[in-house]
Formats: structure tokens, sequence, C-alpha cells
């Protein structure tokens, strides 16, 4: 990094005033709000108007959506063409949006269970005694049993990334550390080891200005849609995409090369591309001398990948392996897209590790048109989980960090194991979970081995689920609370927290208001939580009593308010680095920031070659290749390809029963995940599961297409329609996530998992397909 002499200081100064000028964001205002709406014209005596809003109901989409509202009804949701992002497109999910705000069978008001677990008999109840009871049950068990033995789980938001730090805030005070969420199983261990070991950042595909895609075990066109417009804008102008996919999906079928690999080989597959780059030098030589440690030791190690031996691994052959790996070192710029999938395996660390290699030694990691170096606003906010009123003790009992690295190191999100959990509460060990608080999750669909899952929850004392709708996981609940939808509460977004988020507007932060007030007797989550605190008697510590109030408060050091997002509806883009707003604050931090803007960030975010600044932000400050910090604590330290838990390779005997591999936990544009199926207008588009089977398969089991059969792991067996294609491998069948009824969870393994990022294998488990 320059040094700030006196020189550069100077030289700077001559420019800070007109950075300071700007202000203290950048200013990107292309909205009119007051534009009119196409929808038809309201009567003249209805008051109308047209609110701007970021779409929660898409996964981490974010996709801007327009609602238009009559009086104080939502009557219609639209693409908002001003957003960078979804350029004026909606997800099919985001098109129903009204739908689902205004269904029915929304929960209306808090209620306690009256009869057995599972019996659907309720009282209704005001809030202040469903507080009341929750905050006196939780004190009794953390008296008789110690804090330890309450835990917290949150799936997917209703409010953004709020419960990510309201959630274990709470936790904290109360002195457990068992806050956990799905994140080993959907992009934290991405994040986590390209952030902590790897690179030290974060690192989305520059997709706007790449020559070259590899799209690596996901496809945006069902989850995301920026990302799906952003490939299309890539493949209209002529790049090469690369599908990495044991499906054949939309993208595989229209992609200059698809590697249809087996699943679980992902690690294999990079391992092999490795070893054809480096032993044909496609590598960039001068990155790698000056940026990388440990390449003498990889050059060695991928010595035993050669293509052959990897085509034997993958299914993929060794000619293709060559192709692929040739095109990518060769077509520059480059760039990969690593997803979901990657996530959900029992050898997660070694796919991603091997990814995150190809990228660094083929010189396309932060440059334009590879893989941009990105610097999550989340560095520059304030930090509300109180981490530090969490007892040392305490902390070393949290759950699973005898089985996960994450669990055992982090203190930055929410971290318990899962998995663990359910062992935890079924058998005491490594002591009894005696109560849950869940919010917006529902971990009897979601979570593997459902039936464990199940059996965890009904053990338990005293469990409390907060959620939109009535779920087979609050139907297990003692007490349940009604949350509100994002359009009925106000809150903030960024655009650049995930593994592979980002991609067209980098470090952008904006408001979602308020568009309607909150139906029924529901509550945004941030609420139920404060609220929840101040029963505890923990009032002190949750003294906000609006929604900006909290916004204010945790984008204090960034100093923009909620009444700054409000005025900049398109957005404000973080100019400097979001870390240094922590790093310097207050008068002089401000001029601290101008001065570096100037002097070394003149184009950020817009910026690549960041770490020509200061390097990156490893240890050695290069990319760590090899991993001193992983071999001593006794993991690999360069990445080395194992078998799946349960595979025909790792587990010969149990394929002689079960010969299939089972791809489980896919996703479907209708649904985000388990929600949704109850809104008509998006269950008519996928009305229950399917298994996918290949003609071949289903000609030897006589099955067609259609017919109900039974699909059976050694967990458990389900029911489903058999769909015949050939978009799937003969000795490969698929299910679909989410789904009550013929709930693929009830045939995934939760006690296997990958030792660093705690992933289980949802997508590489052992199966047989019978007809009934």
């Amino acid at each position: 990094m320059r040094r700030i002499t006196r020189r550069v200081f100077l030289k700077a100064a001559t420019g800070i005033g007109a950075t300071l000028a700007v202000g203290k964001y950048t200013d990107l205002r292309k909205f009119n709000l007051s534009a009119p709406c196409d929808s038809a014209e309201a009567a003249p005596t209805v008051p109308q108007r047209l609110v701007t809003v970021v779409s929660d109901v898409d996964a981490h989409s974010q996709c801007k959506m327009r609602a238009l509202v009559k009086g104080e009804k939502v009557v219609k949701i639209q693409g908002d063409p001003e957003d960078p992002e979804s350029k004026g497109e909606l997800t099919l999910r985001g098109k129903h949006m009204n739908e689902i705000l205004y269904a029915p069978d929304r929960l209306k008001h808090p209620m306690k269970r009256v009869g057995a677990k599972g019996e659907g008999k309720w009282e209704r109840i005001s809030w202040d005694e469903a507080l009341t009871i929750i905050a006196n049950r939780l004190k009794g068990i953390k008296h008789k049993n110690g804090a330890e033995a309450i835990h917290f789980l949150h799936g997917h938001y209703h409010s953004g990334d709020i419960l990510g730090s309201y959630l274990p805030r709470l936790a904290n005070l109360i002195g457990t550390p068992n806050v956990s969420n799905p994140s080993h199983v959907c992009h934290l261990p991405r994040v986590f080891l390209q952030f902590n070991y790897d690179l030290g950042a974060v690192v989305p595909p520059d997709v706007a200005h790449t020559n070259c895609m590899i799209l690596w075990g996901g496809n945006p066109e069902a989850t995301n849609k920026p990302q799906e417009i952003a490939i299309r804008e890539a493949r209209e102008r002529g790049v090469k995409l690369v599908v990495i996919d044991p499906r054949v999906t939309s993208y595989a079928e229209e992609s200059d090369i698809h590697a249809q690999l087996r699943p679980g080989t992902d690690g294999a597959l990079a391992l092999g591309m490795l070893n054809v780059i480096v032993k044909e030098g496609l590598y960039d030589r001068e990155f790698v001398e000056k940026w990388t440690v440990g390449f003498e030791k990889l050059e060695k190690h991928v010595e035993d990948y050669p293509p052959e031996k990897v085509q034997d691994i993958t299914w993929v052959p060794a000619e293709k392996i060559r192709e692929i790996a040739r095109m990518y070192a060769t077509t520059k710029p480059a760039c990969i897209s690593p997803r979901n999938a990657l996530d959900q395996h029992t050898n997660a660390s070694c796919a991603i590790r091997a990814i995150d290699i190809l990228m660094a030694i083929t010189g396309n990691l932060d440059v334009k048109g590879g893989n941009a170096i990105l610097i999550p606003i989340v560095m520059g906010l304030e930090d509300l989980k109180l981490y530090e009123k969490l007892p040392p003790e305490a902390a070393e009992k949290k759950i699973g960090a005898d089985k996960s690295l994450y669990s055992r190191i982090s203190k930055t999100w929410p971290s318990a194991h899962t998995p663990s959990v359910w062992d935890a509460i079924i058998h005491g060990k490594p002591y009894p979970v005696k109560a849950m608080f869940v919010m917006a999750a529902n971990p009897v669909l979601t979570c593997a081995n459902s039936k464990v899952v199940e059996e965890a929850l009904r053990k338990l004392e005293f469990l409390v689920v907060t959620d939109l709708f009535m779920t087979p996981t609050a139907e297990l609940a003692d007490i349940v609370l009604p949350a509100c939808t994002f359009l009925e509460q106000t809150r903030f977004v960024t655009y650049d927290t995930h593994a592979d988020h980002g991609w067209n507007v980098h470090s952008r932060i904006a408001l979602s208001p308020k568009v309607v007030e909150p139906l029924w007797e529901s509550w945004p989550d941030w609420k139920i939580i404060c609220e929840l605190g101040r029963k505890m008697g923990y009032g002190e510590c949750f003294p906000w009593k609006t929604e900006e109030e909290t916004i204010d408060n945790v984008l204090g050091p960034l100093d923009i308010t909620c009444e700054d997002l409000r005025a900049h509806p398109e957005g404000i883009i973080i100019p400097v680095p979001p870390f240094l707003y922590n790093k310097f604050r207050g008068f002089f931090g401000k001029i601290m920031r101008g001065i570096l803007k100037v002097a070394i960030f003149r184009n950020y975010p817009e910026m690549y070659k960041k770490y020509e600044a200061k390097g990156f932000m490893t240890p050695s400050k290069k990319v760590e290749i090899y991993s001193e910090r992983l071999e001593k604590l006794g993991y690999d330290p360069l990445p080395v390809h194992r078998e799946p838990a349960e595979s025909p390779v790792s587990r010969p005997d149990l394929a002689k029963e079960y010969p299939l591999i089972l791809i489980a936990g896919s996703k479907l544009e209708a649904y985000t995940h388990s929600m949704m199926r109850n809104i008509p207008g998006l269950r008519k588009h996928a009305p229950e599961n399917l298994v996918e089977i290949h003609p071949d398969t289903a000609s030897r089991l006589e099955i067609n297409d259609g017919n109900v059969v039974r699909v059976e792991s050694p967990r458990g067996r389900i029911k489903c329609a058999a769909h015949i294609t050939d978009r799937i491998d003969p000795r490969v069948v698929h299910l679909y996530h989410g789904f009550e009824q013929s709930n693929c969870n009830v045939l995934t393994d939760h006690r296997a998992s990958d030792p660093i990022t705690g992933s289980t294998g949802l997508k590489s488990l052992l199966c047989k397909v019978e007809r009934i």
C-alpha cells in the first residue's frame, strides 16, 4: 500500500475539497417515483401512490419492484426498469407478491398451543401475553439447565439481514452460544474459505466484462433474476459459457461445453483442471510469483490428478477436462461463478478451495472481467451482536464446534452447527438443549434428515416459531408468532454480502420503505426480538422504538441515515472500502477517508487490482494456495479429493441395495425454499415434487412417466411421481426440495459433514427407486 507521506497528503489535499463536496456518498439518483404506472387509472377520490421497494421474496435476488397503492391497499406489483440489477424484470415469485401479502391463511395473531404437539389446537393470545410466556419459560430453562440449553435458529429473512445481528445480540445477552441457520449448506462454505483462508475477500464474477464464464453447480434462471439477466446479456455479446452440472439445465443446453460430472466430484474436476493448467504452463507466472504462497507445492500436488484419473472419478472425459481448462486459462478475462450446489457435499471444502486456486493462478482475480474482490458493506456497519457479553466459558460450549472448523472459530455470523443441534436435543450430548426459538425457518422440511428434526422438535420442552404462515415446524410449537412481509416494514439492503452476489452494482446500499402498515397483528422480526429482549430484562440493550432508529444505529459508522437512503431511492454507493468507516471514525476519520479516496481508491468501487495497494487481506498478504493455517489446525493445506460420505465408491456395500445417486435440494422458480406452496398462483406452476429419472433407468425398472414410485434411502422413503427425462445421467436421480408431501429431506443425512465447513451431503447420496 502507498504510504501516506506529507507529499501524498498535500497532493491529495488539493482534491479533498471536491471529494468532501461530493458528500459522504456517491449520488446516483436516477429514479422518478412520480412517473405514471401502467396500471388501470384509480378513481379520483382514492389516493394513489407508487412505492419502490427491494424484493425479499426472491431468495437473495433483491430485485427492485414498484408497488402501486390505492388507499391503504397494494393493488399491483411491477418491475422497476430503472433498477440496474433486475432492469424491470421480476421473478415468478415477485410477480405474485400481492397474493402472498394478502393470503387469507397468513398468521394473524399470536397463538399458544392448547392440544398435543401437532394436533392443531390453538388459542389466540395477545402479544404481551405471548412475550411474557416466552420470557418466563426461557428464564426458567436458563436457571435450571444453563443458558446454553436455549437455541436460536433463523432461516430466510423476512426483513433483510437483520436476523444475523439482532438475534445473536439477544442470544449473547442471555448467555447462549447456540445460534444457527442453514448457511452451512447455503453460501457460507464459499464465503468462509474465500474470506478467511484463501483470498481474504469474497470474489463474485465480473460477468458484465468477461469473455468466458464457468457456471459451476447452479441454475440462476430458477434462483436469481439479476444474474439470469447478466448471463443472458453476456451470451448475446458472445461470451463463452462452460457449465459444470450433473443435470442438463437450460444453461447446459446452450453452453459451449457442458461437463456432466458425477455428483460430489467437483473438487476432483477442479484439481484435474489445475493439473492441465500447471503442466501446460497456462498459468499467470507474474501473478503467481508475486502474489501467491505455495505454488511449488501445488505443482507437485496436482500431479496426482491427471485428466485420465479424474475422468474415472468424475465421469467427465479426459479431453473435455483439458478443453475446459485450456478455454478458461487462455480466454482473457475469464470468471467462475461457484454456486450453491458446491456447499451441499461432505467434501465441499476441497471443491471450493480448488476453484479459488483456479481463479488465482490464471490471473483472473480482481481484474476486469475476472472474479472481482468485493469488500462487503457489512464491514462498515455497526456490529450489534455484543459478543463481549457472552462469557468465554459459554462460548466454548457452542454446539458443533467439534464437528466443523467454522463453528469452532467464527464470531462473525451465527455458527452453531445446525445438524448437531438435533442430536443434542435427542441424546443430550454434549449437553441437553431444552428450548428453541425459530424465526423465518421451517427445519422440518428444509433441514437434512427430517425424521430426526421432527423427533428433536417434539422432544423440546419449549418451542417458539415466528413465521408468515402455519408451517409443519410451527405446528409443533408451543407459541406461534405472526411475522410481517417486507412490504409491511422499512429495511435497508446491501448487494454484496454473499459469495456470488453484487454482479451488477458493487458497494451499494438502499432503502426498502414500508408500503403498507403491518396486516392484522403481525410484527416485523426486529420488533419481535427487541420486545422480547425488553421482557427478559435487557431493555437498555434494545432502546430502539422504530424501524428507522434501528437502521440509523446500524448505519452509524457509514455516516448514513435512514432519511439519507430515503432521499436516494436508487441507492447509495459507498465510495471507499467499507472497513475504513469503522477504522476511521468521526470528523477526522471523514478527512482521512477522503484522503484515501483521492490517493488510493479514486476509482472505487469500480476499481480492479485492489491488492496492489496493500496486498490481500491474508496473513501473508498473498493468495494462500498452501494454507499453513489449515495445516496447523489439522486439515489439508492443499485441496484433496475425498469421496462423498455416501457414494458408490465410499460405500460399495450400501450401493448394492441403493444403486442410484440422489441429488436432492434443487430449487424451483416458483418458490423460495419451502415457502409459498400455499399460494395458488405459484402452486399451479409446480404442484408436486417429481423424481427425475433417465429413460434407460426407468425402462429397466419398468417405470412410465407419471407413475407413482417409491424413493428410498437408508434414512427413509417417500412417494412421488416419476418424470422421465434424458437431462440426467442413468446412474443418477433428482428431487426438488421444500415440498411437505414427497419431502426429499426424509432421505438426506445430517450426521456426515465436511470437517471444515460443516456442509452435509444433500446432493450426493445413495437411494433406490421402485414402482409402486
